[in-house]
């Protein structure tokens, strides 16, 4: 049986870290490492990693320069020919490592695979599932196509691609998956594998600005001017008409955002509906 290796990095989330280490306790897989790599929790994180005993193979406490340095550091430890993380506040559904396992084998060859994930929305309890999108290299430069806590990989892939680059806070997932894609096409699971959950302090559905700027900075990066400009148009749009889009969404007319948007569709055509999906969660 190969070895599943699942890095979990964490900071302050002491509500949340006893479900994700559960997920992946019960996954029952013979021979799994769990590498919990936190940044220095004030919240008593650190009692709760430590009531899951010997289940957990190592635990680092200290400083850290963001979430990408925390996984590196994670994946340095690892002995596993399977490798994933998992956020500390998202859960693996029952039987995730026994789909997986088969498509990527022993570990030696390069391989991905990946599948759709439950989203929960704390604030409301609402769930909603997100089924895979088909692989596509050329489309992974302007859209997040991978649900990352429904993604694992061989030793082998990690190992030619290289590590997390440190200076992404927003994008360090979607940058390694873009990368990780030049070596190997990714095999797709219909299934939920994760469950992606979205609450008040969640990065991806913060609105943090800086979150727009750097994906901005990413998709022109990688996709060229034309798109550059059509995302940072459409974000620019998005930090004014911000809370009319809530309303649209509270009275039920959210179908109707389009029009807000008629003279950047005369402007960059197709590339504003690509924008608009990566950009506001």
């Amino acid at each position: 049986m190969p070895i599943f290796s699942i890095i979990v990095p964490t900071l302050n989330q002491s509500r949340f870290i006893g479900q994700t280490l559960t997920s992946i306790v019960e996954q029952r897989w013979p021979d799994t490492e769990i590498i919990v790599v936190d940044g220095g929790s004030s919240d008593g994180t650190a009692d709760v990693v430590h009531g899951f005993g010997g289940a957990v193979s190592h635990f680092i406490s200290e400083p850290d320069r963001g979430q990408a340095d925390a996984i590196n550091k994670g994946m340095r430890f690892a002995k596993g020919n399977l490798l994933a993380w998992l956020n500390s506040d998202d859960c693996y559904l029952p039987g995730t490592f026994a789909r997986i396992a088969p498509l990527l084998g022993d570990g030696c060859e390069m391989r991905l695979a990946y599948g759709g994930t439950t989203a929960l929305f704390e604030n409301t309890g609402e769930k909603k599932l997100w089924a895979a999108p088909t692989f596509d290299r050329e489309a992974l430069k302007t859209r997040a196509l991978i649900y990352q806590p429904s993604a694992f990989w061989t030793r082998a892939l990690w190992e030619k691609t290289g590590e997390l680059d440190i200076t992404q806070h927003f994008t360090l997932d979607w940058d390694w998956f873009l990368r990780a894609s030049a070596h190997c096409d990714f095999q797709r699971v219909h299934e939920a594998l994760s469950v992606y959950r979205f609450h008040d302090a969640h990065k991806t559905g913060s609105g943090n600005p800086r979150r727009n700027e750097e994906i901005c900075a990413f998709v022109e990066n990688h996709a060229g001017p034309k798109w550059g400009s059509a995302f940072r148009d459409v974000a620019a749009q998005l930090s004014t008409l911000g809370p009319g889009l809530d309303r649209l969404k509270r009275f039920g007319l959210f179908r109707l955002r389009t029009l807000f948007y008629r003279r950047l569709y005369k402007q960059h055509g197709a590339r504003v509906k690509v924008a608009l999906s990566q950009l506001r969660v």
